[in-house]
């Protein structure tokens, strides 16, 4: 057996699929998928659920940034952007 880590199909839970390939497999299989629309998860884009607040849960990727001691020191110290004339500086118009 191959040294490889497999993960299972979101779109076809019957497709077993080696980690590195699995990007380029979602988007194959996404174009045939006829269920409800699956969420996309932001800290692992080939996590395609339905539940995304179950998901996060478990979602090591997930679990891993909220852990990580330099993003809680970020997200304690951010500063809001200044607004001028009621508008907020760091979008455009």
């Amino acid at each position: 057996m191959s040294n490889y880590e497999f993960g299972i199909c979101p779109y076809n839970p019957d497709h077993r699929i080696m980690l590195f390939r699995m990007p380029k497999h979602i988007v194959k299989c996404e174009k045939n998928y006829r269920g409800p629309p699956l969420k996309i998860c932001k800290y692992n884009a080939t996590h395609r659920v339905l539940d995304m607040e179950e998901h996060l849960k478990e979602c090591s990727y997930y679990l891993r940034s909220i852990d990580n001691r330099n993003v809680q020191i970020a997200l304690t110290t951010r500063i809001p952007p200044i607004q001028e004339n009621g508008y907020d500086v760091s979008t455009p118009l």
